[in-house]
C-alpha cells in the first residue's frame, strides 16, 4: 500500500523515524542513568519502541473516543417499554439545537422512520445484551463517556483584528504525567506548533504559519458501534441464506471468534451477539495529522481529512487568508434492508442474518461540514451537527450533547462584533447554565405556590434573581443542580421502576447532567427529556403527575440533603466541584488535588465534570478542559494556550505540574512560535539538546 498511497508512504517513513528516535533516547537514558523515575518505581525496563506501539496509541484513543453501548441500552428499553423508548430517545432532541452544518428544514420522514424502527428482541437476546453490558466493567475496555468538549471559530468580520480567531477546549481525563505535551517541530518544508500525545509523531491540535485547527468529538451514530444477532452452530454462522465458517484469531492465548460482522461477544446456544465496530477500520490518522499540520489552505486541509475514518472528530479550521470551516470527519455507514423497505434502526440491536446490511458510506462531500458560512462563525460542542432534513441516518439523541454549551457560544457571537482574544478567553471559561435558564421560570412558579414550606422558602430566596451562573461562591448554583438532579431521579428512575426496566436491568444506571453523579453514566437524551419537562411544565408521557408538585417535592429532598451535609448553610458550589490529577503510577504522593476550580457544570462551557466525578464534596471530577487554546490568525505568534499538567514527567521537576496552577485560575500562556532557535530569549531556554546524525 505504501508504494501506491503517498500518505501511507510518508506515514511509514515518519513512524519508523519516530521509533528510531525513541529508541535512541532509551539507549542514551539507560547509559546515563536518566530513565524517568516511574521506571524505577515500577521496576520496569522499557522495551524497544516499534511502529506497532504508535499504532496501539492511536487505537487506544479510538477506543476511548469512539466506542459505545447505546444500542444495547436502547434495545433493552424497547424490550420493557415499547414505543415509550422512542419517546425517551427520539431521533431529534426536544430542546433547541445549533446545527452548524445546516439542514434545519422539515424532518426527513424516511430517516426518522428508520431511527424509530427498532427490532424487537426476545428474553434470551435481552439477557445476552444485559450480560454484555455488565462485562464492560472493569474499565479495561469501557464505552466512551458523554463528550464535553468545545470548539468555535470566528471570521474576521466579527473580530477586532479583522482576522479569524479559533478556540479549542477538548475535555479529557486528567493524570500526571498529563496526556498532552507541547512542541514546535521544524524541518525543511515543515514548521508546526501543537500539542502531542506520547507515541504520536504529529500534533493533534495546533497551527503552522498558514492555518490553525482544533478537534471535538462528533458523537454520532452510536459511537460507531453496532450489534447484530446471528445464528451459529459451533463452527459456522448464518448469513444471507447460507452458512459460513467462523474465523478464529488467537491473541496472547485468547481465542477470538469472528463472523462477517465482527467478534462474537456473547453466545447462548445457537444465538450469538456480534459487535460491528468501526474502530476496527483502517484509518491513517498519523498521516492525516501530518498532512493537515503541513497544510497551507482549506482545500489541502479538507482533502487530507478524506482519509480520516475513525474516530469521528469535528475538525475546526481557520487560516491567515480569512477563511473558516469545520469538517465532521469519519466514515458513516448507510444501512439498508434486503427486502427494499425501511431497515431496522442501527441505534439498537439488529438482526445479523442479512435482513440489514451496509450498502456503503455517506459520500465524503455529504458528511457534515461548513466553510465560510454567512453567520461568520461556527460552533461545534458535541451537539448534533446536522438538522432534521439531513438525508442520511445519523444516529438518535442518545449520544449527542444536549447543546447548551453550543447555544451559549452561538448567542454570544450572534450579538457581539469586534470580539477580541480576551473576549474569547472569558467565553471559554463561561459558567452560564442554559439548562437552568430554560428551566427556572417553571421552577420559580412552582415554588411560589408552596413558599410556606421552610425548605422551599430557602431555595426560593436564593433562586429568585439568580443569573444562572455556576460560580464557586454561589449557593443558588448548588440548589439548582440538586433540584435538577432530584427531578431527574424521580422522573427517570420512577419510570424505570414502573415499566419493570428496574430491577431486571438495574446495573444500567444513567445519571443527571451527563452522568455527573458517581456510579452513573450519561445519556444526553434523558437529560434533554428532563430539561424539556422543566421548560414546558409538561411531563407526558414519561411523567403523568403534577410537575409543580414534582418540583416542590424534589426541592424539599434537595434542601434536606444539602442541609444535612452543611448544617451551617455553607453549601456554595465550590464545595461540590473540583479536580484531581491521579499519578499514572497509582501513587497518591505523586498526584495533585483535589483543587477547587472556577465553577461550571456539565451544561456550561467551563465543564468541571469531565464525565462522572462530582457533585459530592468527597468526589472531585476526573477531568475537564484539557487544552484551552486561542489561535490568533492575525498573528499566530500571538496565540495562547495552556493545559493542566506539565512538560516534565519527573515528579521532582518544577515542570511536572506547574501549568495546573495557571490553568486552574482560567489564565493562559503565550504559545512561543519561533522562526529560528536564535529567536528565543535566554530567559526562555531551560535546556538545550543537540542531535547529531549517526556516523
Amino acid at each position: 500500500m505504501a508504494s501506491t498511497d503517498p500518505m501511507a508512504n510518508i506515514t511509514v517513513m515518519i513512524i519508523e523515524a519516530y521509533s528510531h528516535g525513541v529508541n535512541d533516547y532509551i539507549e542514551y537514558a539507560e547509559a546515563h542513568h536518566e530513565l524517568p523515575f516511574e521506571f524505577t518505581l515500577l521496576r520496569y525496563t522499557p522495551q524497544p519502541w516499534t511502529p506497532v506501539d504508535s499504532f496501539a496509541v492511536q487505537q487506544y484513543m479510538v477506543e476511548s473516543l469512539e466506542f459505545g453501548d447505546d444500542p444495547l441500552i436502547l434495545s433493552l428499553m424497547y424490550y420493557k417499554m415499547g414505543q415509550l423508548a422512542n419517546y425517551l430517545n427520539p431521533p431529534f432532541p426536544p430542546i433547541p439545537q445549533v446545527y452548524y452544518a445546516g439542514y434545519n428544514g422539515p424532518s426527513n420522514a424516511t430517516v426518522e422512520e428508520e431511527a424509530e424502527n427498532i427490532w424487537p428482541i426476545n428474553s434470551t437476546i435481552a439477557q445476552m445484551a444485559y450480560e454484555l453490558y455488565k462485562e464492560w466493567d472493569p474499565p479495561f475496555i469501557s464505552p466512551h463517556a458523554v463528550g464535553h468538549s468545545n470548539e468555535w471559530v470566528v471570521c474576521g468580520n466579527k473580530t477586532a483584528t479583522g482576522h479569524p480567531i479559533l478556540v479549542g477546549g477538548p475535555v479529557l481525563g486528567f493524570s500526571l504525567p498529563f496526556i498532552w505535551f507541547e512542541a514546535q517541530l521544524v524541518a525543511p518544508g515543515y514548521d508546526a506548533f501543537g500539542v502531542f500525545l506520547p507515541g504520536d509523531p504529529a500534533p493533534v491540535i495546533g497551527f503552522n504559519q498558514h492555518i490553525a485547527w482544533t478537534l471535538t468529538d462528533v458523537e454520532a451514530i452510536s459511537w460507531g458501534t453496532f450489534f447484530f444477532v446471528q445464528k451459529v452452530n459451533g463452527t459456522d454462522y448464518y448469513f444471507n441464506g447460507s452458512w459460513h465458517p467462523i474465523i478464529h484469531y488467537y491473541v496472547d492465548g485468547v481465542e477470538l471468534n469472528w463472523t462477517n460482522w465482527g467478534p462474537i461477544m456473547v453466545q447462548n446456544g445457537s444465538l450469538a451477539l456480534v459487535m460491528y465496530w468501526l474502530g476496527n477500520t483502517y484509518s491513517n490518522d498519523f498521516g492525516v495529522l501530518f498532512y493537515i499540520s503541513n497544510a497551507s489552505n482549506w482545500q489541502q486541509f479538507y482533502d487530507a481529512l478524506r482519509h480520516w475514518h475513525v474516530p469521528y472528530q469535528n475538525f475546526a479550521y481557520a487560516d491567515v487568508y480569512g477563511n473558516i470551516g469545520d469538517v465532521s470527519a469519519g466514515i458513516y455507514p448507510i444501512f439498508a434492508s434486503s427486502g427494499g423497505g425501511i431497515p431496522y434502526s442501527p441505534d439498537a440491536i439488529m438482526p445479523g442474518d442479512g435482513q440489514v446490511y451496509v450498502k456503503g458510506f455517506i459520500p465524503y462531500e455529504d458528511i457534515p461540514h461548513a466553510f465560510n458560512p454567512p453567520s461568520c462563525f461556527i460552533v461545534s460542542s458535541n451537539q448534533r451537527q446536522v438538522g432534521p432534513s439531513y438525508p442520511y441516518w445519523y444516529g438518535d439523541s442518545m449520544s449527542f450533547s444536549p447543546g447548551t454549551r453550543a447555544w451559549v457560544v452561538y448567542d454570544y457571537l450572534l450579538y457581539h462584533n469586534n470580539v477580541t482574544l480576551q473576549d474569547m478567553m472569558r467565553l471559554q471559561w463561561n459558567n452560564t447554565d442554559l439548562a437552568a435558564a430554560w428551566s427556572m421560570p417553571t421552577i420559580i412558579r412552582a415554588l411560589e405556590q408552596d413558599s410556606s414550606n421552610p425548605y422551599v422558602a430557602t431555595a426560593l430566596s436564593y433562586l429568585e434573581g439568580w443569573n444562572y451562573t455556576m460560580s464557586p461562591n454561589s449557593k443558588a448554583a448548588t440548589i439548582w443542580f440538586y433540584i435538577y438532579s432530584e427531578v431527574y431521579f424521580n422522573v427517570i428512575y420512577g419510570l424505570f421502576n414502573r415499566t419493570g426496566f428496574w430491577p431486571e436491568f438495574s446495573a444500567i444506571r444513567p445519571g443527571p447532567a451527563g452522568g455527573s453523579w458517581p456510579g452513573t453514566f450519561g445519556l444526553p437524551s434523558l437529560d434533554e427529556d428532563v430539561i424539556y419537562l422543566l421548560m414546558t411544565g409538561n411531563g407526558t408521557p414519561i411523567y403523568n403527575g403534577s410537575v409543580d408538585q414534582l418540583i416542590v417535592n424534589s426541592t424539599i429532598e434537595a434542601m434536606k440533603l444539602l442541609e444535612s451535609w452543611f448544617p451551617n448553610g455553607n453549601y456554595t458550589w465550590a464545595n461540590f466541584y473540583g479536580f484531581y490529577w491521579p499519578s499514572l503510577t497509582g501513587a497518591k504522593a505523586l498526584s495533585v488535588g483535589p483543587l477547587s476550580g472556577l465553577g461550571g457544570d456539565y451544561f456550561t462551557l467551563n465543564d468541571q465534570s469531565g464525565g462522572g466525578g462530582g457533585p459530592l464534596p468527597t468526589s472531585p471530577g476526573p477531568g475537564g478542559q484539557s487544552w484551552t487554546f486561542i489561535a490568533n490568525l492575525a498573528n499566530l505568534s500571538d496565540s495562547y494556550g495552556v493545559y493542566p499538567g506539565g512538560q516534565s514527567e519527573n515528579p521532582a521537576s518544577p515542570y511536572y505540574d506547574n501549568y495546573i496552577f495557571i490553568w486552574i485560575k482560567g489564565e493562559y500562556l503565550p504559545l512561543l512560535f519561533i522562526g529560528s532557535p536564535q529567536g528565543f530569549a535566554p530567559s526562555e531556554v531551560t535546556a538545550e539538546v543537540n542531535l547529531l546524525p549517526s556516523g
